[in-house]
This record gives structure tokens, C-alpha cells and sequence, in this order.
């Protein structure tokens, strides 16, 4: 107990004297770490996650491994000033709050959500103007990139995950309006034929061809299924009654950027479009 108030007292200490600033930032959360790069404060970036990933440098930064469960003797032998955390996560932003350390939270649900992180980043680095002038850029080209919502919008299912089985049709992973894909979809004329409020769902077989959505887009982060994409399409075209299988409008997207609700949503925006408009098999 006596240990962990003099740690705690020694973090408070390192708040006060960091309230402008931060020399040292930690991040525990891929996107906060990319909105770090973006505003330009990559060089004051000491630790990450094992997802953090993009840009390349930070993977030169210390892996403090996994973003739900922190080492606090790791957190606290790096010292930070400001420690990102994501609404994800945010149990263990409280967990380090207590112990006095300096916390910004990166909300991510849409885009607005991600605009208004960068600016409490920028806001709580003493970048402030940095960041308005980086939201604004941000702001205009998602802007030229969204289109109006058609009169007779294309009912689009995104999978963001399904399990590993020969078929991997038992049991699928999609967004619905809750998570951050949906505002995708608007800003691409289209809307979720996952027509639920809550973020993410498990749905069956049965389920998806109950839904019958006009098109789908897979999503596969890295770590994903290794699968070609010609073989994870087949998978979808052996369901006869599945009218995006019948109309070929089925697209998976491969990389860790879709999953990524940060600076590099236009990038997404951009594939979301392509992948509805074209029918193309993105990859």
C-alpha cells in the first residue's frame, strides 16, 4: 500500500510539471497512435501496442504488448506525461487515471467522433492549432470523397469477422449502426442491411439469408483469414440464394486500415465506394 502511494505521488508529480507540452507520450490505442503521427508527435511517442502498426515508424517504438491488459510496471518505468487510451479500452484509462496519470481518450464511433479525438489530442499536446488546421484537411477530403444517399440505397452487410471452419458460414461477425462502418456506408450513398443499433452482432447462416443484402464487404485485418480472395468469394457464391452472390457484388478488403477508425478514413471511405459502386473484389 505504501509502495503504491509513493508511486502514485510520484505520478502526480510528473502531471504538474507536463501540463504543457508532453515530452513522453504512451499510446494504447492504434488509432490514437496514428492521430499522434499525423499531428506530428511522433517523436514524442515512447510506447504502443503490439497493433499498433502504421505509419512503419511505429513499430520502432517499445511494444508494451497487449492494449486491454497494460503491465503498470512497464507504464511506470517509461515515465509518460500523456497516456492515450480508446473508448475501448477505457477501463484501463480509469485504472491509470487513479494512479495520476494524465489521460486522453480517442472516441471513435464515426467520424465526427474521430475530428473531435484529434483535436482533444492536439488540444492536450499544446498543438492545438495543428490539429484544427489537420481536421479541417481532413474534414474537406472526406468531404469531396462522400456522395448523396441514393433514392434507392444498396443495402450493404460488412463482416468484420466469421469463423475458420470449411464453409466459415456458422457464425458471422457484422457491423451494425453502432459501430463506425455504418457512417462509412452513408458517406458512400448506401446504408446497413444490418438494420440494429447495436455496434457489433453474431449472426448465422440462416440469418444472412433472411437479410439478403444487395452487397457485401468483408473486412480481414492481418491477422485474419490467409485464405486467397478468389477462394474467401467462393465461399460466399456457394450460397445460391444470396443475392449479392447472385449479382457478383461481393468485395473483400484485406489490411489493418479498415480497422483503424483514425486519420485514414478517407482511405477507407475511398475502398467502401469502390467496393459498392464497382462490385469490384477489392483487395
Amino acid at each position: 500500500m505504501v509502495k503504491l502511494l509513493f508511486l502514485s505521488a510520484a505520478c502526480l508529480s510528473s502531471f504538474c510539471a507536463s501540463a504543457a507540452v508532453p515530452e513522453r507520450i504512451l499510446s494504447i490505442t492504434p488509432a490514437g497512435t496514428e492521430i499522434l503521427y499525423e499531428l506530428g508527435l511522433g517523436g514524442q511517442v515512447v510506447g504502443v501496442t503490439k497493433y499498433c502498426n502504421w505509419p512503419p515508424e511505429a513499430l520502432t517504438k517499445l511494444n508494451i504488448g497487449d492494449m486491454m491488459h497494460v503491465n503498470l510496471e512497464v507504464v511506470m518505468r517509461i515515465g509518460p506525461d500523456v497516456v492515450l487510451v480508446s473508448n475501448m479500452n477505457y477501463q484501463v484509462g480509469e485504472q491509470l487515471k487513479y494512479l495520476g496519470y494524465r489521460t486522453v481518450t480517442v472516441n471513435q464511433d464515426d467520424f465526427m467522433e474521430i475530428c473531435d479525438s484529434m483535436l482533444r489530442v492536439g488540444r492536450e499536446c499544446g498543438i492545438e492549432e495543428t490539429a484544427k488546421n489537420k481536421v479541417a484537411e481532413l474534414k474537406e477530403s472526406v468531404r469531396e470523397k462522400t456522395v448523396s444517399l441514393d433514392e434507392a440505397p444498396l443495402r450493404v452487410l460488412v463482416v468484420v469477422g466469421r469463423d475458420a471452419s470449411e464453409d466459415g458460414m456458422r457464425k458471422i461477425y457484422v457491423a451494425g449502426r453502432g459501430a463506425f462502418y455504418d457512417d462509412l456506408l452513408v458517406r458512400s450513398g448506401a446504408v446497413n442491411a444490418y438494420d440494429s443499433d447495436t455496434a457489433y452482432a453474431q449472426i448465422s447462416r440462416e440469418g444472412l439469408i433472411r437479410m439478403n443484402p444487395d452487397v457485401i464487404i468483408e473486412l480481414i485485418g492481418e491477422h485474419g483469414m490467409e485464405a486467397p480472395t478468389e477462394d474467401i468469394i467462393s465461399q460466399w457464391e456457394s450460397l445460391p440464394d444470396l443475392r449479392a452472390a447472385q449479382n457478383g457484388s461481393i468485395s473483400v478488403i484485406k489490411g489493418d486500415f479498415t480497422l483503424r477508425a483514425g486519420p485514414r478514413y478517407p482511405q477507407i471511405l475511398e475502398a467502401f465506394k469502390k467496393a459498392i459502386r464497382g462490385g469490384a473484389h477489392y483487395q
